[in-house]
């Protein structure tokens, strides 16, 4: 009995587990029937979704490409002007937009260079800057009319970074005012303009006040140089083959300061500076004499007169040439974007006193900065009381020096040396 009850119950256990296989292989089937009757469905979502997708990605670029909502438009906007602005990279417009809308974009520029046709700079024929000694002397003998001569500087910031310092910390060794951080990497004085934006540089012997400028995606130096008389036009030795670095063209000319000045030849980005665009003269003499009717010409004259015109003064001493205009006689000819983009940035220009204002402003650096709009730095040089004013080669040329060294930082290739230049505005050293 005991073993017919355990045979019976072995073959309990046969079953039990003949059973459960059965039963989990039904389920194998089940769940894989399942699967095979879920993959149309789950392949007409997948395709549901991609459509969706798709449609979704031709509506945003439709609104972002064509759109006339003012914000996108200003950055689209932007954005083309940025790309074609550059040599090697307009393929960001060109890959993704269509032609219409980047000449839609580009025809403004023309247009305003159009209407700048018969804007002209104009002086008071008895006009003349001269040296203003009340600026460029030793510190014991302007102290006390210190505020007046350089007006743009706050007195009270000035007076506490004064409170702060020993005279042998920012005297020369002939009694000059020196305060020199001018490294675009340098900590801040701590002195301001009356504008609020950072000073760091003064310098006594040589009449310079320099300005930190920075802004939304943008920064870079702005000197204020308080006898026009040391504004030349400095050129590079071997122009019409090859350019010169701006430190070497400063140094060869006893510059304190300078900034780049005429655009040139520079297919695929590669030109080596020697083929300037437009006319040049310097210290009265003709050294390319080819005028570009398109580009107007930025000249320092016998009267130490900043002049932006169409044809070349006849008591010129220093010019070359660019576009557009940024300020004439007093009134402001661009804003915004205009044409030109984001892009690093050098201008000159000339308040109704006589100082000159020279700018560079950094950019195709992500981090640091992007570069700004020409009516962004239009708007700087008109609050500093730009009377004349007009744009320079900017992009990876933008570069300034002062003292032995490049202050900004520039978005050439090599930036520790910039590129070969044809030409610069300097100041020269007293």
């Amino acid at each position: 009995m005991r073993d017919e009850q355990k045979g019976q119950s072995s073959s309990w256990v046969v079953l039990e587990e003949e059973t459960v296989e059965q039963t989990k292989k039904t389920k194998r089937q089940r769940k894989k029937a399942r699967k095979t009757r879920n993959k149309p469905k789950r392949a007409k979502h997948g395709l549901r979704n991609a459509m969706i997708g798709a449609a979704s990605l031709a509506v945003v670029y439709c609104i972002m490409v064509f759109s006339h909502i003012p914000l996108i438009e200003k950055w689209r906007t932007i954005y083309i002007e940025t790309a074609m602005g550059t040599m090697n990279h307009q393929w960001l417009a060109t890959l993704f937009l269509p032609q219409s809308v980047i000449d839609d974009v580009m025809n403004g520029r023309l247009v305003l260079e159009l209407q700048q046709e018969d804007d002209n700079s104009t002086w008071q024929a008895e006009e003349e800057f001269d040296d203003p000694q009340d600026a460029i002397d030793t510190w014991s003998e302007i102290q006390d009319q210190f505020s007046e001569a350089y007006g743009e500087i706050d007195q009270k910031s000035f007076a506490a970074f004064m409170k702060q310092h020993r005279k042998e910390e920012v005297l020369d060794e002939d009694g000059y005012l020196l305060i020199d951080a001018a490294d675009y990497d340098a900590e801040d004085t701590g002195i301001l303009t009356i504008y609020g934006d950072p000073v760091c540089a003064i310098d006594t012997r040589n009449g310079i006040v320099i300005v930190t400028l920075r802004g939304d995606g943008y920064a870079g130096r702005m000197a204020i140089v308080k006898n026009p008389g040391q504004v030349k036009l400095a050129v590079s030795r071997s122009l019409g083959s090859s350019g010169s670095y701006l430190k070497d063209m400063c140094r060869q000319n006893d510059a304190v300061l300078g900034i780049n000045a005429s655009g040139f030849s520079d297919p695929e980005g590669n030109g080596n500076g020697g083929e300037a665009f437009g006319m040049i003269l310097s210290d009265g003499t003709a050294r390319r004499p080819d005028l570009d009717t398109t580009m107007k010409i930025i000249s320092m004259d016998t009267a130490n007169r900043l002049n932006v015109t169409n044809t070349l003064p006849a008591n010129a001493r220093d010019a070359m040439q660019f576009s557009p205009a940024l300020v004439i006689n007093g009134r402001q000819l661009i804003s915004g974007s205009s044409g030109w983009g984001l892009q690093p940035r050098s201008v000159i220009g000339q308040t109704s006193k006589g100082q000159i204002l020279m700018a560079v402003i950094d950019g195709r650096q992500p981090g640091y900065s992007i570069g700004i709009t020409l009516g962004d730095l239009t708007d700087i040089l008109y609050r500093y009381g730009a009377y004349q004013a007009c744009n320079l080669d900017g992009g990876s040329s933008a570069v300034m020096y002062y003292r032995g060294r490049d202050i900004t930082r520039s978005s050439a290739v090599t930036p520790e040396k910039g590129r070969h230049i044809p030409n610069a505005w300097i100041v020269t050293a007293n």
